[in-house]
């Protein structure tokens, strides 16, 4: 096989670092675009996880910070031209560390390093799926739970990070929670800390009242079923039967 000529070899390598620059634009292209979609989503993740005036606030701090960083960047941007432009010696090592990552790129064979996702170990294909769900998911403060501890802190309308923090449970679970069950969450005043998030002491179900049925099979066998012996029912058990007077009646069932 025939050498390649010195022509033939610099088109060559022309070739392949002309490949490996476009590889590498696109690279950071796609970095730079799945970077600022996750920051966005973060962003409006987090400005949507609030309501009223403290939406209102978080609003606010990101346009300040937006203000800051447009600055900065304004700034880091003048100062970095200004230097390249008193120092150009500067632009030499920065073309020379491209054309070594455009060289290795451009290589027929390069392939692109997988997403760190991609590069998980498979799991067990006896291994659970409810575990990870789990770990997605954590599981937080029931329902009653989270009516007893508004019931407890409410004065009378209490904040949602009070009741979780009075639960010692994760931000958002007091808020899964009253949303499933219908309760309605508003901005509210709590004594001694102000305005935030909350339940309005109006929307907090009150204590069910126990039933007749329930306070009737709460009394135990072989006693009165009322403290009164003239109107109240008794249940009682002699000789392997059960006894049960009615006074209204002014009879005894044998059971």
């Amino acid at each position: 096989m025939n050498a390649p000529t010195s022509r033939e070899w610099v088109q060559a390598a022309a070739r392949r670092l002309t490949t490996g620059s476009e590889r590498l634009a696109a690279h950071h292209v796609r970095r730079t675009t799945l970077w600022v979609r996750t920051t966005w989503a973060r962003t409006m993740e987090w400005l949507s996880d609030a309501s009223g005036l403290a939406w209102a606030v978080r609003l606010t701090v990101l346009l300040a910070a937006a203000w800051v960083l447009r600055k900065v960047g304004v700034y880091v941007a003048t100062v970095g031209a200004r230097r390249l432009h008193t120092s150009s010696g500067l632009l030499w090592p920065v073309l020379a560390l491209w054309l070594i990552a455009a060289w290795r790129v451009g290589h027929p064979d390069w392939q692109p390093r997988a997403a760190p996702t991609a590069e998980r170990t498979p799991e067990p294909a006896g291994k659970p799926e409810p575990v990870s769900l789990a770990k997605e998911q954590p599981v937080g403060p029931s329902l009653d739970d989270v009516l007893a501890a508004a019931r407890t802190l409410g004065t009378p309308h209490v904040h949602l990070a009070a009741i979780e923090e009075h639960l010692g449970a994760p931000a958002g679970t007091a808020r899964r929670a009253l949303t499933e069950a219908g309760i309605p969450i508003a901005d509210v005043r709590m004594t001694g800390r102000g305005t935030s998030t909350g339940v309005r002491g109006t929307d907090i179900p009150p204590l069910p009242s126990p039933s007749p049925e329930a306070a009737v099979a709460a009394v135990g066998t072989g006693q009165d079923a009322n403290n009164s012996n003239n109107n109240g029912v008794r249940v009682k058990e002699e000789a392997g039967m059960t006894i049960i007077h009615v006074p209204s009646e002014r009879r005894a069932y044998k059971v």
